[in-house]
């Protein structure tokens, strides 16, 4: 996850490289390897007013300066760079916090950031290197007070300001009754001088056919002379309903030097790390297992608090919010696998009260409002969830769970919202398109249409109907007719396969060619029987299929390149983008299926391990060298070269993948149904 000086020669695509932190509430940092904004979405504070939710841009950057050489880039109306320090950075290092290394003659400066967890809290520390001599420090914050999809406009709020800390900082309210702003410093002097940057321009948002371009205000500079070895730290800070106090804020970061607060950052992440090891061997020094120490890390930045205490998962970075479907897909990966039980139960225990005529929520809508219940999978993927969770523990306490599960089921039997039922063959039905995870809509258009019978949708289902059965056992109630229901849909599903084409219809009369079919094979309880000679031929034509047709790398196209509504590539105003999103489009989490029905069809551990680890060989180019940084994207390309797109660090994508790792490669862990025993 480093950079050196030739990585970043080329402004443009240097910029292509992010970083990213958050900070357990839903609030997070990020930027890019040159300190250029890309995105409206970068800053050094997005705070979660109502956490996860109500994201505000309180701090977007800094501009800085070593003896008077910038060491700042900003892009501007006209298509000026101003000013060009990205020709004094020498290497960007994003491994454990993002660190910048800057050269101004014999003067070596270091700009580190990290966020404190469980505060709206972003720390930016300088440090002048050795063999420099004496050098002056100037750094300028840019800032802003916005909802994180907008943008700011020169004037629109006053921004009054007052000194703290003996001239040492600065509290700034862009209006009377704004969240204020308090930007600390431990050791530099502020002077005030207030003005407004115009025409900064976004890069990434002109490519994504939005709004592109702001004004920022500049409250005031810091400056301060640094010698050798000296450090300088900042502190960017807004007060949070259930955290910290603004006082005890204020004293801490005056008390507390700034490498303590990282100091006990690296420790909680080592914790992070021995609790995952108990799942997980860590300790090899294989690249394997510094891949999973690294996924480790970074699935921990989806996992957050909401007002109330209650932990969720983020569904992906910069934009999205706790998705229920996303949340239970990537629950198995971002806790069980790490070894973190009780947030895995606290999220199912949490989603469970939710739980309405059989259904959860698909989405917590950013303004407070009622979730939405439009989700035919998430309440399965719900019950796949609790029960990978009682394999993992063994726990007895999911028997708490148990009714949810059943009302679930039930509500499935009789029928429910949105005209979802089970039919007379067994197989679950929709009246609406729009309730899979395919489900981008324009307007009135349903880009996608669903409705009927989707292959994934009977695959859960089934998958759902098994698990209830073994749970009504666990719980000395009858499972006849939950098995017997479940073989009635595995023999419904056999009108699905496509004997000429060599796969399986993704709804009911359509031959589209299409990843969702892997869940037919790669769940638990598979709809067609892996330990059956045509069960088998049947996996393989289609992971064969998979292969050829669907697999670009870090992702699995969602649509094969020769049907006639395939879209390859991805990008340009809404309309475009959502046009092409499940329209061939690939998406990093389908990975996960894919190389489960890999596993399965092999003939015994190690050679699984070898297929699956050459599958994730471009997985692991993209965590380390595209995108954000030791992250992984929502979206590529289905075109080369395979672009990452979407949100910049998507929780199923983190979590498919580090379940692959930690399912078969560096550990012996197998799912229920796979070939050999772990």
């Amino acid at each position: 996850m480093q950079l050196s000086r030739i990585d970043l020669l080329d402004l443009q695509t240097a910029s292509r490289r992010e970083w990213l932190l958050a900070n357990g509430l839903g609030g997070y940092a990020s930027g890019t390897a040159t300190g250029l904004n890309t995105r409206r979405y970068h800053g050094l504070l997005m705070a979660a007013l109502d956490p996860p939710a109500e994201r505000t841009l309180f701090a977007a950057k800094t501009e800085d300066a070593l003896d008077g050489v910038p060491l700042d880039c900003n892009h501007y109306q006209g298509e000026i760079v101003h000013p060009e320090g990205f020709r004094q950075l020498e290497s960007f290092c994003a491994e454990k916090r993002p660190t910048f290394l800057y050269r101004v003659g014999r003067q070596w400066l270091e700009k580190s950031i990290f966020m404190v967890y469980g505060a709206n809290l972003t720390i930016v520390q300088y440090k002048l290197l050795s063999p420099s001599t004496q050098a002056t420090l100037t750094m300028r914050p840019f800032i802003t007070y916005r909802h994180f999809h907008h943008l700011l406009r020169e004037n629109q709020w006053p921004f009054a300001q007052k000194l703290l800390l003996e001239g040492k900082g600065v509290r700034v309210e862009a209006f009377p009754g704004a969240v204020p702003l308090f930007i600390l410093s431990d050791k530099a002097q502020y002077l005030e001088d207030g003005k407004w940057y115009r025409g900064f321009l976004y890069q990434i948002e002109r490519e994504r056919g939005l709004d592109f371009t702001e004004d920022l205000y500049s409250p005031g500079y810091f400056t301060m002379e640094l010698k050798a070895g000296e450090s300088l730290a900042f502190a960017f800070a807004v007060p949070q309903p259930q955290a910290e106090s603004v006082s005890k804020l204020l004293s801490g970061f005056a008390e507390t030097d700034a490498d303590e607060l990282w100091q006990k950052e690296e420790a909680r992440r080592q914790s992070l790390l021995e609790k995952a090891g108990t799942i997980l061997p860590l300790h090899g020094q294989g690249e394997a297992a510094a891949w999973a120490r690294d996924l480790v890390l970074a699935a921990d930045s989806f996992i957050v608090r909401r007002g109330e205490g209650k932990r969720t998962v983020i569904a992906g970075y910069p934009w999205f919010g706790d998705w229920g479907r996303d949340t239970m897909i990537a629950l198995e990966g971002l806790t069980l696998v790490t070894g973190r039980f009780d947030e895995a139960w606290e999220i199912l225990t949490s989603f469970a009260q939710y739980c309405r005529e059989g259904l959860l929520p698909n989405v917590f809508p950013d303004a407070g409002t009622e979730p939405a219940y439009n989700s035919v999978d998430a309440p399965l993927w719900f019950i796949h969830a609790v029960y990978r969770y009682w394999q993992y523990t063994l726990n007895k306490e999911v028997l708490q769970l148990y009714p949810t599960v059943r009302s679930i089921i039930e509500h499935f039997c009789m029928g429910t919202a949105f005209g979802i039922a089970m039919d007379e063959d067994g197989l679950i039905k929709m009246d609406n398109g729009q309730l899979t995870w395919m489900d981008a809509k324009v307007w009135d258009w349903v880009v996608t249409p669903r409705a009927g019978k989707p292959i994934e949708i009977q695959a859960l289902w089934h998958n759902a109907l098994c698990i209830c059965a073994e749970l009504a056992s666990f719980a000395g109630e009858p499972a006849a007719e939950y098995k017997a229901l479940a073989e009635k849909v595995r023999a419904s599903a056999e009108s699905y396969w496509l004997e000429r084409e060599g796969y399986l219809a993704d709804l009911a009369g359509d031959p589209q060619l299409r990843p969702n079919q892997l869940l037919a094979f790669s769940l638990p309880f598979p709809l067609f029987d892996l330990e059956s000679e045509e069960g088998r031929r049947k996996a393989s034509l289609v992971f064969a299929k998979t292969m050829e047709q669907l697999y670009i790398g870090p992702g699995l196209r969602s649509l094969g390149p020769k049907e006639l509504a395939y879209q390859g590539q991805y990008g340009g105003a809404p309309l475009s983008r959502d046009g092409a999103y499940h329209q061939g489009t690939a998406w990093s989490w389908l990975l996960g299926p894919c190389l489960d029905v890999a596993a399965k069809l092999s003939s015994d551990l190690e050679e699984a391990r070898e297929k699956l680890w050459v599958i994730l060989a471009p997985s692991k180019h993209h965590f380390y060298r595209e995108g954000a940084l030791g992250q992984v994207s929502e979206i590529f390309t289905g075109d080369w070269p395979y672009s990452p797109r979407g949100s910049v660090a998507q929780a199923w994508g983190v979590a498919e993948i580090l379940r692959i790792l930690g399912t078969y490669i560096v550990t012996e862990r197998s799912m229920k149904s796979a070939r050999y025993d772990a």
